[in-house]
């Protein structure tokens, strides 16, 4: 079996914030490909665009991961063990999709306090919803803010419409929402760098129904220009979405009838890459 991995990203900046005002970007690419005996693929993409005025900064990004694998059944047709031919047929199967775009503007106040709003898109049909559409906006305190350190919380409100794969009933699908948030960033040598961020929505019209959503990341520099990068991404929902299933019989009949019920509510995404600036 071979495998490879590659992860790439480019940008203005990873190991240090960026504070030039003006236009950045930055794209991060992860490929994972297994051959041979099994075979499976994952595609990841990140850019994130960042326009930063005095006192002003506005960022888009998007991303997208999917994910493939393929299994390989051997069937042995022949007369006798000493004479037969082996025939080999692959299925392939998606076995992770997610896609999202989300744009958000923030202006300061004064020294330690901001606004923000914002609207975001998101897709992830393993996770139970075809589209899921958010806005919001509210204020923020920036706690520190220096070359080693910067920690920011905001507080807001949200707004929801979510299109589930399986629809079913007693489920709403728009509903407001209070936000909470914080972003931490520690320049822990002079070579590396984590970040964390943090974004939690509290559905107000069902109090159950909390999400967030947490990624840490690890830079690592290993040149002026190159950077390894590892990240971990939690996504949990006190009140998943619901997945409709054929009922059968012990005999393994099915009886024609759909039942339902809720997914995990703990997704993890684990990305490895190489980090590049231009």
């Amino acid at each position: 079996m071979t495998a490879t991995m590659v992860g790439v990203a480019t940008g203005t900046a990873f190991a240090q914030e960026n504070t030039e005002l003006g236009w950045s970007d930055t794209a991060e690419l992860t490929l994972v490909f297994t051959g041979g005996n099994a075979e499976a693929s994952t595609f990841g993409l990140r850019n994130e665009l960042l326009r930063k005025w005095d006192g002003a900064n506005l960022s888009v990004e998007v991303g997208a991961l999917r994910g493939e694998s393929s299994r390989i059944t051997r069937v042995a047709t022949g007369s006798s063990p000493l004479s037969f031919q082996v025939s080999k047929e692959s299925v392939s199967a998606l076995t992770a999709e997610n896609y999202y775009g989300r744009g958000r503007y923030d202006r300061n106040l004064s020294a330690g306090t901001f606004w923000y709003a914002g609207a975001g898109w998101e897709r992830n049909t393993f996770a139970g919803f075809e589209h899921r559409y958010t806005s919001g906006g509210g204020v923020g305190n920036t706690w520190v803010d220096d070359e080693t350190s910067t920690f920011r919380t905001a507080y807001g409100v949200s707004y929801t419409v979510q299109d589930d794969v399986a629809q079913t009933q007693g489920r709403d699908d728009t509903f407001a929402g209070v936000q909470l948030s914080y972003d931490y960033r520690r320049q822990v040598t002079a070579t590396t760098e984590f970040t964390s961020v943090l974004v939690a929505d509290e559905n107000l019209e069902d109090t159950a129904d909390f999400r967030g959503d947490l990624i840490n990341a690890v830079a690592v520099n290993i040149s002026s220009r190159l950077a390894l990068k590892v990240s971990w991404q939690v996504l949990y929902d006190h009140l998943p979405a619901q997945i409709g299933l054929p009922l059968r019989l012990s005999s393994g009949a099915v009886t024609g009838d759909t039942v339902f019920t809720a997914l995990d509510s703990v997704d993890q995404i684990v990305t490895f890459a190489v980090v590049a600036r231009f």
